[in-house]
């Protein structure tokens, strides 16, 4: 009995290594390329390009993996800058698309204007309207970059999704637009009559309900436009805050954008 206790533990790890030699192999990695939307994006671009008042702009690129993708133009909250979508960006590329976020002007690396510099804080109603170049402005350059803009959706968050609404209203090639936490009137940029000249075409309309001003907004745009998609969010913060108060938004506006320009 002493050498059966003895030996039992032997036993028992050969036939472990037995039963692990046993197992089926894994099967070998394909050497075949992956789709081309499941490639990973290329590295984000520092890039600059002027409008056609004078003013010369910083922006992040992120190229499509494949050429003759749709684009993609972000639009930043005041006083933010492009970098509030440097996790949403790479998303969007992964998934087609040739990105483009921009330092609108008077932010970040946009301040030279006319030999000069200048900021957001001297802006009046009139220049802040006057932003709205820089979206077309964002549409040349990604043409240059042969992207397919005649596919365009537009991502805006406060003010920006004010900017991205009055373009998108004038510009059939826009073919969708997501308005985090837009204003009926920031700044003299308003938005209803750019709704009404815009609905009808999808829209994307997202706020938090704490923000009064933007939840009101976006129920009035709601209203000029019924057929927008809504989401409404709990004490989620205001414009691209929104992505960290709920993770899962990022996602499902890719997929809502992707589905946009099939």
């Amino acid at each position: 009995m002493r050498n059966l206790v003895f030996l039992t533990p032997t036993l028992i790890c050969v036939l472990a290594f037995a039963a692990c030699q046993a197992r089926e192999p894994q099967p070998a990695k394909s050497t075949l390329p992956p789709p081309a939307d499941e490639k990973g994006p290329a590295s984000p671009e520092a890039v600059r390009f002027a409008t056609d008042d004078g003013w010369e702009l910083g922006a992040t690129f992120w190229p499509a993996p494949v050429a003759g993708k749709p684009a993609a133009i972000l639009l930043h909250m005041l006083p933010a800058d492009r970098h509030s979508y440097d996790d949403f960006g790479p998303k969007l590329a992964l998934a087609g698309f040739n990105v483009l976020a921009v330092d609108s002007r008077g932010h970040g690396e946009s301040l030279k204007h006319g030999g000069g510099t200048e900021e957001y804080s001297s802006f009046d109603a009139a220049a802040f309207n006057d932003s709205v170049k820089d979206v077309a402005a964002a549409k040349t350059f990604l043409q240059g970059k042969r992207a397919d803009v005649s596919r365009l959706v537009i991502v805006g968050a406060s003010i920006g999704a004010n900017f991205a609404l009055l373009h998108a209203a004038a510009d059939a090639d826009v073919k969708g637009v997501v308005l985090l936490s837009p204003g009926l009137d920031y700044h003299g940029v308003k938005t209803e009559d750019a709704m009404k000249a815009y609905a009808g075409r999808p829209c994307y309309l997202v706020a938090s309900d704490e923000d009064s001003p933007s939840a009101a907004c976006i129920g009035k745009l709601k209203e000029i436009a019924p057929a927008a998609d809504f989401r409404m969010f709990h004490n989620a913060g205001h414009g691209t805050n929104i992505f960290g108060a709920e993770p899962k938004l990022e996602g499902e506006l890719v997929e809502w954008l992707r589905a946009r320009v099939k």
